[in-house]
C-alpha cells in the first residue's frame, strides 16, 4: 500500500506550520519506508494534488485545524466525503481544496486521513511554535506511526497486549512516585520496540486514556487521563493482584480496600 505523509502550513505564521514541523521530524527518524512518502507541501496545495496523479493508495494530511479545543489538541478523524471544486485556486492553501482537485483529476486515494492540531498562534510572524503545539508534534507522529502500522500488524491481539503492557507500566510508575508525567524513555525501558510502543502512544491519547504535555524543555511527557488511570489500575490488578496481596507495606492487593488510606484490611475484617 503505497502511502503519501503530506504537512500543510505556513512556516512563518507560527503554528500554522505545525504540518510542516511534523514532516520535518518524521524525516529525521527511520521514516520514510520503501512504501511511504513525506512531502511538505506548505501553502501551495496545489502541489499535492499534483503528486497525487503518482497515483497512492492512501493519504494522511497533517495540518493546524482550529475546532475550539485547548491549543495542542490533537485530531485524527479519516475524511469520508470530498465535495466537487468550483474554481480552481492554483494555491489551494487549505487541504479540502487540493483533495477537492485530487478527486477531479480522479486522482484522490481511497483512505484519507487527517492529523490536525489546535493551534494558539497564527497570526504573528515567527517560525517558532507555542509550547503547547510543540509539544503535540510528538503526539502526531505517533497517530502517524498507528495509522500506517494499522494496515500493517499481522495480528490485532499484539496492538491489545501492548496497550494493556503501556497502561500497566504508566499505573506502576505513577503509583512508584515516577509520574504523573512519563517520557518515553521511562516506558521504553520495559519494552524495547520504540515505533511499536509510539504507535500504541498514540492510539491510547485518541481513546482519551494518555495525554500530552510538555517538560521544561520542550519535549512531550505522557499523563494517564482519569479513565487512564482508572483502566490502568484496572488492567494491573488483573495482571499482578495475585502476588500482590499482603506484600506492599501490609497492604493488600484490593485497589479500593480501606487498608491503603490507613484503615482495616477488608480481607482480615
Amino acid at each position: 500500500m503505497r502511502t503519501l505523509v503530506a504537512g500543510f502550513g505556513n512556516v512563518l505564521r507560527g503554528d500554522d506550520g505545525f504540518g510542516v514541523e511534523v514532516i520535518r521530524r518524521l524525516r529525521e527518524s527511520e521514516l520514510p519506508l520503501p512504501d511511504v512518502e513525506l512531502m511538505e507541501v506548505g501553502t501551495a496545495g496545489i502541489r499535492l494534488a499534483q503528486e497525487l496523479l503518482t497515483p497512492y493508495d492512501r493519504l494522511i494530511i497533517i495540518d493546524a485545524m482550529i475546532r475550539g479545543g485547548a491549543p495542542g489538541t490533537v485530531y485524527v478523524s479519516e475524511v469520508e466525503s470530498v465535495e466537487s471544486p468550483g474554481e480552481v485556486d492554483l494555491h489551494l492553501a487549505i487541504p479540502s481544496r487540493a483533495l477537492a482537485v485530487a478527486k477531479a483529476l480522479g486522482a484522490l486515494p481511497s483512505r484519507v486521513y487527517i492529523v490536525g492540531c489546535e493551534p494558539a498562534e497564527v497570526d504573528e510572524l515567527t517560525t517558532m511554535l507555542t509550547p503547547a503545539v510543540g509539544a503535540a508534534v510528538d503526539a502526531a507522529i505517533s497517530h502517524v506511526r498507528r495509522l500506517l502500522a494499522g494496515e500493517r500488524s499481522p495480528d490485532p491481539l499484539d496492538d491489545l497486549k501492548r496497550r494493556d503492557e503501556i497502561l500497566q507500566i504508566m499505573f506502576w510508575l505513577h503509583g512508584e512516585g515516577f509520574g504523573p508525567d512519563v517520557a518515553l524513555a521511562d516506558i521504553l525501558r520495559f519494552t524495547d520496540d520504540e515505533r511499536a510502543v509510539r504507535a500504541t502512544l498514540g492510539q491510547l491519547i485518541e481513546d482519551g486514556y494518555l495525554e500530552t504535555v510538555a517538560d521544561a524543555a520542550g519535549s512531550s511527557r505522557y499523563r494517564l487521563t482519569a479513565p487512564g488511570v482508572h483502566e490502568g489500575r484496572r488492567r494491573f490488578l488483573d495482571e499482578f493482584e495475585p502476588y500482590l496481596a499482603r506484600h506492599a507495606h501490609g497492604e493488600c492487593g484490593s485497589a479500593n480496600c480501606d487498608c491503603r488510606r490507613g484503615g482495616e484490611c477488608q480481607e482480615r475484617v
